[in-house]
């Protein structure tokens, strides 16, 4: 019996790191065969081209896909989404795969999941039944759920929504978090380590920002939001590490806004456009606290129990663990929430939370579902049907 082949697409250094251990695990199977595709952000000198960071990693790149990421205009994402959507094409013309594996609800998906379809190649998603009220990633991530075959939810809540999407509870897997896997097998550095890492002295206190920008907002609210952070920041004892933002409308007019500040206060912020996996979750491990709007901020920092104050509408709808406190993007109600994160009560408060999100063994639960699954008849899984709640 032939083995079962599939295609992995990793578009960002986020989702990247999040697939990371379900690559590892797919290429020590005997009965799978993957091909890993690269595309978007990845390709781009503008937003650090991280594809580096896969090959440091020694995981062999099967395929390139340049989407040709030129800006974050709206035109411009809509571009690039037209060029990854005729080249994604060409890519399933000449090769088969029993079904792309995908993670999360970047608009690069929209290209490779549009083609999937019309070359009838099952899709295999990642992170469904999730809300991000403050960005258009909800929207695609709710499409995508629909384009579909399989379906593998972190939390139980995420589960109900998509089998609530007219999803048959039969495809939907819950198997945790792949950040948790991440958590478990990432040897982390040191204290000393990360401080020579990222040229910051850990021994102090650091906050790490990672803002991005809030697209369902105008871009003027997404750059006042990030005015009012770092203003907010400036006001405390903390030294700030900023992450780039990511590949999204109006990413440049933030990322330009934050350099204006880093030029003014070289003593208070410092910028480190990609830290790799291991670099970001060891800052996250020896920070004191998160601060800006990522998803990380929610799905990965409770297992570290650092305090995180989310900052706007970006992360609305999604579930909150007792270390996450939420705020408007105005200063003085920044500044508190960082005083009462950094407050013993609140570090007493998350201490013994519980981790909802596994125990870091969500890729092998998802090569096994991929083992079972009778991916020869393809009709089956193509013609889902509407699950129907009543």
């Amino acid at each position: 019996m032939r083995k079962k082949r599939f295609a992995v697409i990793t578009g960002t250094r986020a989702e990247y790191g999040l697939l990371y251990p379900l690559i590892q695990e797919i290429n020590k199977d005997t009965e799978i065969d993957m091909d890993l595709i690269v595309t978007g952000s990845h390709l781009a000198e503008s937003y650090g081209k991280t594809i580096s960071f896969i090959e440091s990693d020694g995981i062999k790149i099967d395929h390139t896909v340049d989407m040709e990421i030129q800006g974050d205009k709206e035109t411009e994402i809509c571009s690039s989404i037209a060029i990854g959507l005729e080249k994604f094409s060409d890519t399933l013309e000449r090769y088969s795969f029993d079904g792309l594996i995908i993670l999360g609800d970047r608009y690069e998906l929209l290209a490779v999941c549009t083609a999937a379809i019309i070359h009838r190649v099952p899709i295999i998603h990642i992170n469904g039944g999730e809300v991000t009220e403050g960005a258009i990633d909800d929207a695609i991530r709710h499409a995508i759920t629909k384009m579909a075959s399989i379906h593998f939810p972190s939390l139980n809540i995420y589960k109900k929504r998509i089998i609530q999407m007219g999803e048959n509870p039969k495809r939907v897997h819950l198997v945790g978090s792949l950040a948790m896997d991440n958590m478990k097998n990432i040897n982390l550095m040191t204290q000393e380590e990360i401080s020579e890492y990222t040229k910051i002295n850990f021994a102090k206190k650091v906050a790490l920002m990672t803002y991005h920008p809030v697209t369902l907002n105008s871009l003027e609210e997404s750059t006042k939001e990030v005015q009012e952070i770092m203003e907010a920041l400036l006001e405390t004892d903390l030294i700030t590490l900023i992450t780039m933002p990511n590949a999204d409308a109006g990413s440049q007019k933030i990322y330009n806004k934050m350099l204006d500040y880093i030029e003014k206060n070289s003593n208070k912020f410092y910028l480190r456009n990609n830290l790799g996996q291991r670099g970001y979750l060891s800052v996250m491990k020896h920070a004191k606290l998160m601060i800006g709007n990522s998803s990380s901020g929610i799905g990965e920092s409770p297992y570290f129990k650092i305090g995180v104050v989310n900052v706007g509408e970006r992360q609305k709808g999604r579930f909150r663990t007792p270390n996450i406190v939420d705020c408007q993007g105005h200063k003085q109600d920044i500044l508190n929430n960082i005083k009462w994160v950094l407050s013993e009560e609140f570090q007493q408060k998350v201490k013994n939370m519980q981790n909802p999100y596994g125990e870091g063994d969500t890729a092998k639960k998802i090569v096994q579902v991929l083992r079972q699954t009778d991916f020869r008849n393809k009709e089956a899984l193509l013609k889902k049907g509407f699950y129907d709640l009543i």
